[in-house]
C-alpha cells in the first residue's frame, strides 16, 4: 500500500472515522488493527506472519526478562533477543550481500562454484522496526524506560503505519504517550496535517517524479547521454531522493498529526548546511540519533577504545590519541550506515565509506584551511563564502549518491567515467538538451519548483511555516493552499512511467 495511492487514501479516511468515533480509551485498538492490516496488505504470506511475529515475541518477552532479572541474566536476554532480531534481518537482507561475497572469492581463487541468489522480498520496513525493537530492549536494559506488560501495545509501537515505509525511528518513552493515550478531533491539526500532506505530495510529484524521468533516461544511455548530461543527472538524483524521502516522511508526519500523534523530525533543510557533517545532522536526522544513541557512543567509550587510547598517548600525544577511538568509532558506524541502507557494496560505499571519507577530511583538513582562509584574507562568514561551502557540499555529497543510485560499483564506476566527456554545448543546444526524457516546458517547471522548495526550506529553518500560513487572513490563506494543490494536479507527473510503488527509502 502506497503512500500516494488512492487506496492509502481511502485507508487513512476509514481509519480516522473509527479512530475518532470509538470511545477514547480504546483508539490505539484502531491503530493497533490498522497497523497490522497495513503491515500486512498485499504480503500476507506464511512467512512474513512468521518473520513479524518472531521479532515482536524477541522483544515483548527479552524485555519482561530484562526488566525482571538481575546480574549477568539481564545481559544474557538482550544479547539473546537481539541476537534473534539480528538472525531475522541478517537473513531476509543481508544473505545475498554474504552469497555475492562468497562469489568474488570463488572468482579471485579460481573456483568455478558459485551461489544462487536468493530473490524472496523481506516484509515492507523491516530494517525501521528491527532497529526500533532493538533501540528499545537497550532502553529497557539501560533502565531509560519500563518494559511494557501489554504485547498488543509493544506490537503498535513496533509497527505503527504511518512509520513502517520510511520511518521516522521513534523511541518507547516518546511514543507511549502519543499512540496510547486518547486524542480529540482537532480542526487546527486537521486542517495543518492535510497542508503537510499537500506539500509532501508537491515534493514527491511535481519535484521527485520529474526528475526521475531525466535520471532514468541518462542513466538508461550513457553513450547518448554523457558529459553534462551525467553531471546534471547526478546533481538533480540529489533533489530526487531528497523529495522523495522526505516527500513521504511529510505524509507520514501529517497523517499522524492529524490523530493527534507527534512523531520527531527526520529532516531539516539539509542542503542549506555547510558541510557534510552539517548535513548528516539535518538528514533522516532520526536514523543518526539511534546510531550514536546505541552504537557510536558506546563503541567509543568501551574498554577497548579506551585502552586504545591510552596505548598511543605517549607516542603521538594525548589530543592525537584521543582521535584514533574517534575516527574508528566513527568507521564502524558509518559502515553500519551503509549496510542499513542496502544489503550490496555500492551501499556501503555511498551512504557509507565515502561518508566517512568526507567528515574525515573535514575534521583533519580544518586546521589547513583555517590558514589557507587567513593567508587569502577569506571572510568565512560571509554570505558569498557560505553559498559557496553549500553548493561545495552539495556536490560533494551528489558524488557519492552516484554509488547510491547505480544497481552496482560497475555501473557506478561507468557513470563517473562518463562525467569526463567534454560536451558543454549540451547546455545551449535546446535541441539537445530536451530531449533526454524532459522539455523545456518541463525544465522550467523543475526549476521554478526548486526554487519553491528552497524557499520553503529557508523559512521552515527559522520556524514554523504552517502556523505562519494560518496566521495570514482567509483569503491569503486558501490562496496559497488551492495554488499547492493545483501545482501538484496541473504539474505533477503521472501517467505513463509513473510507478507509485517507487519510493526509494521503501526498500530499507
Amino acid at each position: 500500500m502506497n503512500l500516494t495511492s488512492l487506496t492509502f487514501l481511502l485507508f487513512c479516511i476509514i481509519t480516522l472515522f473509527f479512530y475518532f468515533i470509538v470511545p477514547k480509551k480504546i483508539q490505539w485498538y484502531v491503530l493497533l488493527i490498522a497497523s497490522t492490516i497495513f503491515i500486512f496488505y498485499g504480503n500476507l504470506t506464511k512467512f512474513t506472519f512468521l518473520e513479524v511475529l518472531l521479532v515482536l515475541l524477541a522483544s515483548y518477552f527479552g524485555a519482561r526478562k530484562i526488566d525482571s532479572e538481575k546480574g549477568k541474566k539481564r545481559t544474557y536476554y538482550l544479547l539473546g533477543s537481539i541476537g534473534v532480531i539480528l538472525g531475522i534481518l541478517f537473513l531476509l537482507k543481508y544473505t545475498n550481500l554474504l552469497l555475492v561475497t562468497f562469489n568474488h572469492l570463488f572468482n579471485l581463487f579460481k573456483v568455478k562454484y558459485k551461489f544462487k541468489l536468493i530473490t524472496r522480498n523481506s516484509p515492507i520496513g523491516i530494517s525501521y522496526y528491527s532497529l526500533i525493537m532493538i533501540g528499545y530492549l537497550i532502553d529497557v536494559y539501560r533502565g531509560g524506560c519500563k518494559a511494557e506488560k501489554n504485547i498488543f501495545k509493544v506490537a503498535l509501537f513496533m509497527y505503527y503505519f504511518p512509520i513502517i515505509p520510511s520511518g521516522p525511528f521513534t523511541r518507547y518513552n516518546d511514543m507511549k504517550k502519543e499512540l496510547y493515550e486518547p486524542h480529540k478531533f482537532n480542526y487546527d491539526a486537521l486542517c495543518s496535517g492535510l497542508v503537510r500532506c499537500l506539500w509532501g505530495l508537491f515534493k514527491i510529484f511535481v519535484i521527485s517524479q520529474r526528475i526521475s524521468i531525466f535520471v532514468n533516461t541518462v542513466y538508461g544511455d550513457l553513450v547518448t547521454y554523457n558529459g553534462f548530461f551525467t553531471v546534471i543527472a547526478a546533481l538533480l538524483f540529489t533533489l530526487q531522493l531528497y523529495t522523495n524521502f522526505s516527500g513521504s516522511i511529510d505524509i507520514i508526519m501529517g497523517v499522524s498529526e492529524i490523530m493527534g500523534i507527534n512523531l520527531p523530525e527526520n529532516f531539516n533543510a539539509p542542503f542549506l548546511s555547510r558541510t557534510i557533517t552539517e548535513l548528516w545532522r539535518n538528514w533522516h536526522i532520526t536514523l543518526g540519533a539511534w546510531l550514536k544513541d546505541y552504537i557510536f557512543y558506546p563503541l567509543l567509550k568501551s574498554n577497548f577504545m579506551q585502552s586504545l587510547n591510552k596505548k598511543y598517548r605517549k607516542k603521538i600525544g594525548r589530543k592525537k590519541a584521543k582521535k584514533i577511538p574517534l575516527y574508528l568509532s566513527m568507521l564502524i558506524m558509518w559502515i553500519l550506515i551503509g549496510v542499513w541502507h542496502g544489503g550490496t557494496y555500492n551501499f556501503i560505499i555511498a551512504t557509507g565509506l565515502l561518508q566517512f571519507i568526507y567528515i574525515f577530511l573535514e575534521d583533519v583538513l580544518a586546521p589547513v584551511m583555517d590558514k589557507i582562509n587567513r593567508k587569502l584574507k577569506i571572510n568565512p562568514y560571509r554570505k558569498t563564502y557560505r553559498l559557496f561551502q553549500m553548493i561545495r557540499t552539495y556536490v560533494l555529497f551528489s558524488f557519492s549518491l552516484i554509488f547510491f543510485r547505480a544497481p552496482s560499483i560497475k555501473k557506478a564506476i561507468d557513470i563517473i567515467k562518463s562525467i569526463f566527456v567534454w560536451n558543454p554545448w549540451v547546455l545551449t543546444d535546446n535541441s539537445t538538451l530536451f530531449k533526454a526524457g524532459l522539455n523545456i516546458h518541463n525544465f522550467r517547471v523543475l526549476i521554478i519548483a526548486i526554487i519553491v522548495l528552497f524557499i520553503i526550506e529557508k523559512r521552515i529553518k527559522k520556524g514554523n511555516v504552517r502556523k505562519q500560513l494560518f496566521r495570514q487572513n482567509i483569503v491569503v490563506r486558501w490562496a496559497l493552499i488551492y495554488m499547492l494543490i493545483l501545482s501538484i494536479i496541473v504539474f505533477g507527473c503521472y501517467g505513463v512511467g509513473f510507478d507509485p510503488a517507487s519510493f526509494i527509502y521503501r526498500q530499507f
